[in-house]
């Protein structure tokens, strides 16, 4: 028996963007897989249980009474309560899953890296998050028995920014359950979701779920749209994911002649809502210039929607070749979304049969494997660095 203790002190729920929704769904799969050779305990910030009730029920929990907005206090608590808790709870092995092993770290050591973007786009970063972690990761590298990456992108981005030739670099794919069956019991949403259902009836509509950062591709995606609209005035482009850096020039973009009353912009809404917006869906869009996985791309896949992304990261990784458009390249995305809205029914299914085939190792199987895979390999790595 492998006891093995996940650190989950830096997932603030709501905040942390993709890297929530992926940590906790490979969680899930761990549990579902119910492994007779693991014993795995999470630590967590107190939101957590009221965001994720069904992981606390499943794995043994032990929670730091802070809510994660004081990250320096949420520093402190790695280089202290935490090595404190595993010795105490006898872990085998810690399994850091974001992205950072701290300072002191008792036992054998799993590392997942997400994605290292404040490494390659070091513009969209203030230059204390930078320093932070340029000099964290590549230590955190030479603490790591074993780190995990979901894509081979991110692998070879761990690479080259400095993981020793002997740590395990292993791909674990991000993957989702089943697609959950829409809940008919009432039809008719209420608040924001009344109006947002209400602006898009009778259209088609794109959609794309992300933050505002900088790296998205925000506003080439308006500027591809804003000529697709002008062939065809109907169509729609939602918006979802809470406000970021980059708000504000988005809001004004989309409020120019070409585009206005055409772009909604929900912010963040339930993941209910943002299923129910996905599966009536034209296409799902992800013109990102950077993504450690692409994790609205998978989604699109596994619920028969059409998607497009951008050649760029590891988005090519998830989809087939011919759903993939030049990055940052405005006359592309404008052909391809055009495309998209002149398929033929049969057109459509057969790249959504495509999609899903490219993407059949995405499985909630494959993930619990992996990681599964990545704690016995590091408890039998001999000594605890």
């Amino acid at each position: 028996m492998i006891r093995v203790l996940v650190n989950l002190t830096w997932l603030v729920p709501g905040v942390v963007g993709g890297s929530e929704e992926a940590t906790t769904a490979a969680l899930r799969a761990l549990a579902e897989a119910d492994d007779p050779g693991l014993d795995v305990h999470l630590a967590v910030l107190a939101p957590f249980p009221g965001a994720h009730p069904d992981l606390v029920d499943r794995f043994p929990t032990v929670v730091l009474d802070q809510s994660g907005s004081d990250k320096a206090r949420r520093v402190l608590a790695d280089q202290t309560w935490l090595p404190a808790l595993a010795r105490r709870l006898s872990a085998d092995v810690v399994h850091h899953a974001g992205g950072v092993v701290p300072l002191r770290h008792p036992g054998r050591t799993v590392l997942t890296v997400h994605d290292l973007q404040p490494l390659d786009l070091p513009a969209n970063f203030s230059r204390t998050k930078r320093t932070y972690l340029r000099l964290m990761s590549r230590r955190s590298f030479r603490a790591a028995d074993v780190i995990v990456v979901p894509s081979r992108f991110t692998a070879d981005r761990v690479r080259a920014h400095g993981a020793p030739a002997d740590t395990p670099v292993r791909v674990v794919p991000w993957s989702l359950g089943a697609p959950t069956a829409p809940d008919r019991s009432s039809d008719r949403p209420s608040g924001r979701s009344s109006e947002v259902s209400g602006a898009l009836r009778g259209h088609p509509y794109f959609l794309y779920p992300a933050i505002t950062y900088p790296h998205k591709g925000h506003l080439l995606l308006l500027d591809a749209f804003a000529q697709v609209a002008a062939d065809h005035p109907d169509t729609r482009l939602v918006l979802t994911g809470r406000p970021g850096p980059l708000e504000g020039t988005v809001a004004a973009r989309a409020d120019r002649p070409d585009l206005r009353g055409r772009v909604l912009r929900t912010g963040r809404i339930p993941a209910a809502e943002l299923d129910r917006l996905r599966s009536a869906a034209v296409a799902v869009v992800v013109p990102s210039e950077y993504e450690g996985f692409g994790l609205p791309a998978l989604e699109a896949v596994r619920d028969g929607t059409r998607v497009l992304v951008a050649s760029a990261g590891s988005l090519p990784e998830v989809v087939p070749s011919t759903d993939v458009v030049p990055a940052a390249d405005v006359r592309s995305w404008t052909r391809a979304m055009a495309e998209v809205l002149d398929e033929s029914p049969e057109e459509r299914r057969d790249r959504v049969d495509r999609a899903r085939a490219h993407a059949a190792a995405c499985t909630p199987g494959a993930t619990a494997a992996g990681l599964a895979a990545a704690y016995r390999e590091a408890a039998g790595r001999g000594v605890a660095r």
